[in-house]
């Protein structure tokens, strides 16, 4: 069954790994949401087709591999459209990051590129954004005045 669902199967320890293990693979996700809103917002005097911008950005050596992957969807966001389903939502990515904050003051590890991007993340659900898809959040930060 997980070789019909996953690309790839490993195991990583023992019980709790795993949940170690999604948050960890999540953080930069989660992070790189956040940062590419705002790198769109350093743009957006450009006045550049958001279809563009999601191209260019994929092409760069700082975009995520998610980028390449949803670029049509992202595209649609950025551009206004607010149909498009989330596959992973803002408020998901929440839980996920105070889930991550837990784990790392439990083995006294700082994470403070997690604990900035659940500040932005819950400014964003508080403006409605909550269970909107995750890429709505670069539109949040790139329509913000």
């Amino acid at each position: 069954m997980l070789e019909k669902l996953c690309r790839r199967i490993e195991h990583v320890g023992p019980v709790g790994a795993g949940a170690a293990a999604k948050l960890a693979i999540n953080l930069p996700l989660v992070v790189f949401w956040q940062s590419f809103g705002e790198a769109l917002a350093l743009v957006r005097h450009l006045g550049k087709d958001p279809a563009w911008l999601v191209q260019f950005f994929a092409d760069t050596a700082g975009a995520a591999n998610v980028l390449k992957a949803r670029s049509g969807p992202v595209a649609a966001i950025l551009a206004g459209d607010k149909t498009i389903d989330a596959t992973f939502d803002i408020d998901s990515m929440r839980k996920d990051l105070r889930s991550m904050l837990d784990e790392g003051q439990a083995r006294g590890i700082a994470l403070p590129t997690a604990a900035q991007a659940l500040i932005a993340m819950d400014e964003a659900s508080a403006h409605g954004l909550g269970k909107q898809d995750c890429a709505y959040l670069s539109a949040y930060w790139l329509n913000k005045s």
